[in-house]
């Protein structure tokens, strides 16, 4: 009995000392568990902050550099175009005063003049001729859009029926039947051009422009020869 005593009281003093074991009410030890204090997990949590910062940091690095890279590769291909635009135009304004003369644009084969005055149809017909070249003849569309391109208001060209009402020739005494091409302006209600308007000229309008005094140059116009415009002449 006595025995017994001595490991009882021996199992209790242990249960008593030992400070990490707290007993349920069953009467069986519990062990505390070593929870991470709230400095360290504010210390982990910074330091992960920090981590994403940095990569981001660098991923920003990386665009600008590229970024960088690729506005100064732009820059010098868009330095070099307009350099060589700049030597063809200079090239094209020599080749068209060393076969044209001074004034005068190149297209294709032929060479044309758009006039700063303004004269009647004859006189303009007269000038182109003193020129070496006489008032243009249109036989293409492609030389149609060049001409309207270039020319911005109304312009004489070598197209008149003052010989035979109605009879179109070019002053080189083509029909427009052999040249193939007419661009007259259409109306949706009206009689079309040519249309030989009396109200201003008693002698009817025959005479050819591109446009008139209201509408573009990419359709032609028939018009009084006395009308002064400005003309095109061709060589």
């Amino acid at each position: 009995m006595k025995m017994e005593y001595e490991l009882f009281e021996a199992s209790g003093d242990k249960t008593h000392h030992d400070s990490t074991d707290v007993s349920d009410r069953s009467g069986w030890p519990i062990r505390e568990k070593n929870h991470p204090s709230h400095k360290e997990a504010l210390t982990a949590a910074l330091g992960l902050l920090l981590l994403c910062a940095l990569v981001a940091l660098c991923v920003l690095g990386i665009l600008y550099h590229n970024k960088g890279v690729s506005y100064e590769a732009l820059s010098e291909q868009y330095s070099s175009v307009v350099e060589r635009l700049s030597v063809q135009e200079r090239i094209t304004d020599v080749c068209q005063r060393a076969l044209c003369g001074e004034g005068w644009r190149l297209f294709g084969v032929k060479c044309y003049y758009f006039s700063t005055d303004k004269l009647n149809w004859i006189m303009s017909r007269a000038y182109c001729a003193e020129t070496g070249g006489h008032l243009v003849i249109i036989t293409s569309r492609d030389e149609q859009d060049f001409l309207s391109s270039h020319a911005h208001e109304t312009h004489w060209i070598g197209l008149n029926d003052l010989e035979t009402e109605g009879k179109w020739m070019w002053v080189n005494n083509q029909t427009l039947t052999e040249t193939g091409v007419t661009f007259w302006y259409k109306r949706t209600d009206e009689q079309h051009e040519p249309d030989n308007w009396r109200q201003e000229d008693e002698s009817g309008e025959n005479c050819a422009a591109l446009g008139n005094e209201s509408l573009g140059t990419d359709v032609w116009f028939d018009a009084s020869c006395l009308k002064k415009k400005k003309y095109i002449c061709e060589k």
